[in-house]
């Protein structure tokens, strides 16, 4: 994706998360937190030429969908481009600190993901807190990133 489309999904995100409880609705407060996250994650990637800026959407590590001249997607083997996942494809590049620390966020909030959502851990407002300062942390890294440098230099 493009680094506009991932600044517009962040927002999206954002703005559903603010409307859900983090307890009560955990599940999709946390997926909403999560996407945001690798949304911001794929954005500073772009923005510092470590992945491909590029109309092409992920499926699997490697695979993406991309548009073609009928208005349809296609799916194509292509460099990096998106992540699906910290890690997800692994990003062979050097990777600038703030956005590895970017990714560190994100690899605190994903530590809940299997423990909360597939294996039964009860959500506590202690571990929303600690996704939510991870996340908040990962984005103001993404804001700060945005600000000092142009995309695409």
């Amino acid at each position: 994706m493009k680094v506009v489309s991932h600044m517009e999904k962040i927002a999206k995100l954002q703005a559903l998360r603010e409307r859900l409880d983090p307890l009560r609705d955990f599940e999709l407060w946390f997926w909403a937190g999560m996407t945001a996250g690798t949304h911001a994650v794929n954005a500073a990637l772009h923005q510092a030429n470590v992945t491909l800026d590029d109309d092409m959407f992920p499926t699997q590590p490697g695979v993406y969908l991309v548009p073609q001249p009928d208005g349809g997607l296609k799916p194509a083997f292509r460099p990096l481009g998106d992540v699906l996942h910290v890690g997800r494809p692994r990003v062979e590049a050097p990777v600038p600190s703030d956005i590895a620390a970017m990714m560190e966020d994100m690899e605190h909030i994903e530590h809940y993901r299997d423990p909360c959502l597939r294996e039964g851990l009860e959500p506590t407002a202690e571990i929303a807190d600690r996704c939510d300062v991870a996340l908040r942390h990962c984005l103001a890294l993404l804001e700060t990133r945005m600000k000092g440098a142009p995309h695409g230099h």
